[in-house]
């Protein structure tokens, strides 16, 4: 119930931002959500990245106090009608829906990615009051930038406890969002537009991630990953700015504020901000025919200002996340690494001459023709036919050509059914976007071939993952084109009959592939019963267990997915040592790798810990020298057990999952906590 109110209280203050945008500055109001919570992500990095997180917090909540007294004395200049237009009741109520079924239903976190960054991060921020990169414990990866994770910060703050739930309506309001800038240029004349527009809109996330019809609970609105918010993101600039007619320079700051934010919602975000940016600035040049005041400056200049600033602001963003990263973690964001160990300037350097046919490799020719098939073939969307060996099926096989495919007819039907400037600038954004598209797409083969090893190159690791992000954002901004032709269409017209035709093919498709008892709308509570119960199991080891413990982990699961769900459970009550990951190999005919030792290690410890089999002997000496007082044994084998089960004081009999490590070296055991044996 507390959550519930800490996050209705700061849902009240985005609004209350909104309505201020909306008097004041006379902001469309279905553009005044994204303009917040666009700013509400580069305002808290921006201020994270110094160290002065919570100061961001305040001032931002000040803000919001300072939109109410304002709001109160100016009552009677707020346009209640035009404020509660399509767009902001549909934003309104989705996003206190979200609210209400999370709060009542209160979803944890479940997927692989959640426990290695995406949920732990936020957790650490929030517990820390300060960015993972300050303080990032035992986190694997603490390089990713921050603004996914500064959105839920800002939605977080309010509390006194992290609660996962928030995180999960944090990314989903900034979707709606999103979702209402499509539809703002619609009045309240245009309810027959907006209503289907805003289904096909909401479906958009299923669309692009889901291609097949599954038996598991679908985590679409309920998953952490940052994918589909990086896609919207993207297209969120391109709303901003194509929705209105008329470009302000509060209109402006709301694109180069997205764009930015785009930047920062991943690492990939950088390449599709750019994207957005730049045709974003050719519309302004070479389409836009009325100014765009920049300060005071007209004309072709102030044009020229805000082409700057849509470049110049995310190349601050990128370049100082990283300088941050180099003062901070002593990381350089330009060497990834990767199978070529290379800088990012020379993969991308490399990759245009081997596309040329300058010292092409085998594996580029390999991985380049991996790429165009599973253009053509892969089915990773909605939107198929049919069965798979079928005529039918093999056509419309939900490919991203099929998709491509859609998203290009919806602007043909655009540019159809708008008048003359809107034709103009929807046959450049088509073509722009499209190049765009395929730029995006030989950079992500570029990867490919450059940074995945060769097991994962070759087999398109995560392809789906990496590509519909662009299908998300592309496809918003084809229906908000679609939306901005129709605008004076009346009911029952072709453009709207166009538009209801792909209301109901979505809701067709949406129907084929999803189980309303197995999405968000009514997800069973099994889900998370597995969860649940670990979750009840660490909370019990943890009363056994003070700050000065620190406890290896046994969870000889795959992937070691295991420690990573444990070290968020236990964090931050407990410190959990990395234990080598807790990964399925556990033998003493392990021979362990340097970088899974402790950082603190010396030389003289790592060159010992690697240089021989991991015997219980060895186990023992690894203890000692990492400080680990206690050890959680969350699952192992019957190998196991017979190769450690000597140094419990049980056998492992007592269905112990928390032991005390006791003595030294030779002499050191460990003694159940809890279990049958502890019990008596």
């Amino acid at each position: 119930m507390i959550a519930f109110v800490e996050m209705t209280v700061t849902f009240a203050a985005l609004t209350a931002l909104c309505l201020f945008l909306n008097t004041k500055m006379r902001l469309a109001a279905g553009l005044t959500p994204l303009f917040v919570l666009c700013g509400t992500m580069v305002w808290y990095s921006t201020l994270g990245s110094v160290h002065m997180l919570v100061p961001a917090g305040i001032v931002w909540f000040g803000a919001a106090a300072a939109a109410c007294v304002w709001l109160w004395r100016k009552h009677k200049d707020i346009r209640w009608r035009e404020f509660f237009s399509p767009a902001m009741v549909y934003f309104l109520l989705a996003s206190l829906a979200v609210i209400v079924l999370f709060a009542v239903r209160r979803p944890i976190f479940n997927e692989w990615d959640e426990f290695s960054f995406w949920g732990i991060a936020p957790k650490v921020v929030k517990t820390e009051n300060q960015l993972y990169t300050y303080n990032p414990g035992e986190m694997r990866v603490s390089t990713f930038v921050p603004g996914i994770i500064m959105l839920d910060y800002a939605f977080q703050f309010l509390g006194s406890v992290f609660v996962p739930w928030k995180v999960y309506a944090a990314y989903d309001i900034l979707f709606f969002a999103v979702f209402a800038a499509a539809i703002s240029m619609l009045g309240r004349r245009h309810w027959h537009i907006a209503v289907p527009a805003a289904a096909v809109l909401t479906l958009v996330p299923y669309m692009v991630s889901v291609y097949q019809r599954g038996i598991y609970v679908q985590t679409t609105y309920m998953n952490a990953y940052s994918d589909i918010p990086m896609g919207l993101l993207f297209g969120a600039g391109l709303v901003l700015y194509f929705a209105p007619r008329k470009k302000t320079p509060i209109l402006m700051t709301g694109a180069v504020l997205a764009v930015t934010a785009s930047c920062l919602s991943k690492d990939m975000g950088f390449a599709l901000c750019l994207i957005a940016a730049a045709i974003i600035c050719f519309d302004l040049l070479f389409v836009q025919k009325e100014d765009v005041p920049f300060f005071r400056l007209k004309g072709l200049g102030g044009k020229l200002c805000w082409c700057a600033s849509l470049v110049g602001a995310p190349l601050a963003a990128f370049f100082g996340w990283a300088a941050h990263m180099s003062v901070v973690l002593g990381s350089n964001r330009f060497d990834i690494g990767g199978s070529a160990d290379m800088g990012m300037v020379q993969m991308v350097t490399t990759g245009i001459a081997e596309l040329l046919g300058i010292g092409r490799t085998q594996k580029f020719t390999d991985i380049m023709e991996l790429m165009k098939s599973a253009f053509f073939n892969t089915r990773l969307t909605m939107f198929s036919v049919g069965a798979p060996d079928s005529t039918l099926g093999r056509i419309f096989n939900g490919s991203g050509f099929i998709t491509v495919l859609l998203i290009l007819s919806i602007l043909l039907a655009a540019f159809l059914l708008g008048d003359k400037r809107m034709r103009v600038r929807t046959a450049w954004t088509a073509l722009w976007s499209t190049l765009g598209f395929a730029a995006f797409y030989i950079f992500t083969g570029f990867t490919y071939v450059y940074v995945f090893k060769e097991e994962l190159a070759y087999g398109l690791g995560d392809y789906n993952r990496y590509i519909y992000p662009y299908y998300a954002g592309w496809l918003v901004f084809a229906v908000t084109m679609l939306c901005a032709s129709l605008k004076n269409a009346k009911p029952g017209s072709l453009g709207t009959l166009f538009l209801l035709a792909l209301c109901g093919g979505c809701i067709w498709r949406a129907d084929a592939y999803l189980q309303p008892q197995l999405t968000v709308l009514d997800y069973p509570d099994s889900h998370y019963a597995g969860r649940r119960l670990q979750v009840e199991q660490v909370e019990a080891a943890k009363h056994y267990l003070t700050r000065d413990d620190k406890v290896f982990i046994v969870s000889m699961t795959q992937q070691g997915v295991g420690w990573f769900q444990l070290y968020y459970e236990f964090y931050p009550d407990v410190a959990v040592d990395y234990s080598f990951g807790a990964g399925e190999e556990f033998s003493p005919d392990i021979v362990r790798r340097a970088d899974a030792m402790p950082g603190f290690f010396t030389e003289e410890q790592v060159d010992y810990f690697t240089s021989q089999p991991f015997t219980p002997a060895v186990w023992c000496d690894y203890l000692e020298a990492s400080g680990c007082t206690a050890i959680y044994m969350d699952e192992w084998d019957a190998a196991f057990a017979e190769n450690y089960g000597a140094l419990f004081a049980d056998g492992l009999k007592s269905g112990a999952t928390l032991y005390r490590v006791e003595g030294a070296g030779a002499d050191m055991h460990f003694v159940p906590l809890n279990g049958e044996e502890a019990a008596s």
